[in-house]
């Protein structure tokens, strides 16, 4: 029988937890040396400088490198720059690596973090990560292998989140424009783009002579599968060899499979549901919002909908251990009887019908958190009707703000700083922000540039006080992480949800 068949055939017991431990493996000798990946969606885009979306940097991020990288637990190392430092208040140098080029053999120069930098900033490219480098006023290129970055005024941020920029090349850009870059990609990364078939597959192969040393995985294919059954069915069979975003009911089954096992990791992504206060409707009331903060028992659902794989946000936001986290801030809790008597005065007096937008298959559980969301709501009388759609057209109407009065969202911050989060969903002008108060536009902004530690965390308590008072968000829990592994593969879970193939080894 075909494994496609045998996968779809066993992907409703998979959802009710049936055990398929004798279940063997059905790879061919063939795809011993490929590496197969699923996560719920595909890419939106093989272009590094226009989203912010995880899934589609799980792509770039195998094809394009930074000036810095991650290692799995945030810290700081080097990639194509092999040193950085803050040579005056308002600057900072990067030494580039020598000897590096791109796929096609340009070699890689100052000139390029100027001109990635620089598209970044055009206001007319509108790239959702311009925020990244908004607090850089210019690129100085003193020699083909230092970069410095002026800062507009001295910042307690390193500018240009080097470590998530990836650098691309001026040269090949500026001979091919902004449209042909979406699905022909090319990098200095320890991967090439073979193969892309839209909602299907992306293949990439490794280069010989990465800067980095040659990827022990030859073949990735990352095959996207919003249907959280069919990944954990293909897990099992051996179709896929790592599958994210595991549903809880299926964790231990994996955890004590023959051939899996289970990764597990406290993420840096919170899943909050936003209200869209932008457009006209109920949810632009604060009383409304305050009242659907307190209708909402989120400890009930991550216990029952998560099985205790997240953490409720406690007090807004921003999680624990992270730069600005204030844990004197208050927090909403459950309490129906004071989100009936916050709807009387937001004017609600009926039973109130709206819809709650929410993707599926993009995040853990995603649509049914929605669901387990619009339930409880009923029991105050606010009637929500969870829609969804494909992941691609959500990220439109995300950036285009459309949906409304409230969606599902999740956040990954991996700077563990306060400001990723506030400049980038708390600020009115920002292309996905729904809320922002020219008060706090202007604290946000300040704080940023802020040296001083104290004054800096007094800024973030007093932004995220308004914040709290003002509910711009129904704010739900920061995930634990769950991946799906085959044995064969030796692979670390990191904190930001990135998937790194060049660290990927096979099990000994």
């Amino acid at each position: 029988m075909p494994r496609r068949i045998l996968a779809a055939l066993l992907a409703a017991a998979f959802l009710g937890g049936a055990s398929l431990a004798g279940a063997q493996p059905a790879r061919a000798q063939s795809d011993s040396d490929t590496l197969t990946i699923s996560q719920g969606v595909d890419a939106d885009t093989l272009d590094p400088l226009t989203t912010p979306v995880t899934t589609t940097d799980n792509i770039t991020f195998q094809i394009f490198d930074g000036l810095l990288a991650h290692d799995p637990h945030g810290k700081l190392l080097p990639a194509l720059a092999t040193s950085w430092k803050q040579i005056s208040p308002d600057k900072w140098e990067f030494k580039l690596r020598h000897g590096v080029t791109f796929s096609n053999g340009d070699p890689f120069t100052s000139a390029d973090v100027k001109f990635t930098v620089e598209k970044v900033l055009d206001p007319a490219f509108k790239s959702q990560k311009r925020n990244r480098v908004s607090t850089i006023s210019e690129v100085l290129t003193p020699d083909p292998y230092t970069v410095i970055y002026v800062t507009k005024q001295p910042s307690a941020i390193m500018p240009g989140r080097p470590y998530d920029l990836r650098i691309v090349d001026a040269k090949y850009w500026k001979e091919h424009g902004d449209a042909y870059m979406a699905d022909h990609p090319m990098g200095t990364g320890a991967y090439v783009l073979k193969e892309w078939r839209k909602d299907d597959r992306i293949v990439l192969t490794a280069r010989k002579g990465y800067w980095g040393g040659d990827a022990a995985v030859k073949t990735v294919i990352f095959k996207p599968m919003p249907e959280a059954a069919s990944r954990v069915a293909a897990l099992q069979t051996g179709d896929t060899d790592i599958i994210t975003n595991v549903p809880t009911q299926n964790a231990e089954q994996i955890a004590n499979g023959r051939t899996t096992k289970l990764g597990t990791v406290r993420s840096d992504r919170v899943l909050f549901i936003a209200f869209n206060t932008q457009k006209p409707g109920i949810q632009q009331n604060v009383y409304f919002r305050q009242a659907l903060n307190y209708a909402v028992d989120i400890p009930a659902i991550v216990k029952t909908v998560l099985k205790g794989h997240a953490y409720p946000l406690q007090n807004g936001p921003i999680p624990p251990g992270f730069v600005g986290y204030d844990p004197k801030l208050p927090s909403y809790s459950y309490d129906p009887a004071k989100a009936k008597e916050l709807l009387k005065k937001a004017g609600v007096t009926g039973p109130l019908n709206l819809t709650l937008w929410s993707p599926s298959g993009r995040y853990n559980m995603d649509k049914e958190v929605a669901e387990a969301v619009a339930g409880q709501l009923s029991a105050v009388g606010v009637n929500a009707t969870v829609r969804t759609q494909e992941w691609t057209n959500y990220v439109g109407a995300v950036v285009h703000k459309t949906m409304v009065p409230m969606y599902l969202l999740g956040w990954g911050n991996d700077t563990y700083d306060a400001d990723d989060t506030l400049s980038s969903l708390f600020t009115s002008t920002y292309p996905i922000s729904t809320w922002g108060t020219p008060e706090t536009d202007k604290m946000i902004a300040e704080a940023r540039v802020e040296t001083d530690p104290t004054k800096r965390a007094a800024l973030y308590a007093k932004v995220l006080s308004v914040v709290h008072e003002q509910a711009p968000w129904l704010f739900l829990f920061e995930y634990q992480d769950l991946y799906g592994i085959n044995k064969r593969v030796d692979f670390q879970p990191r904190t930001d949800e990135l998937i790194i193939c060049h660290d990927i080894a096979w099990a000994k």
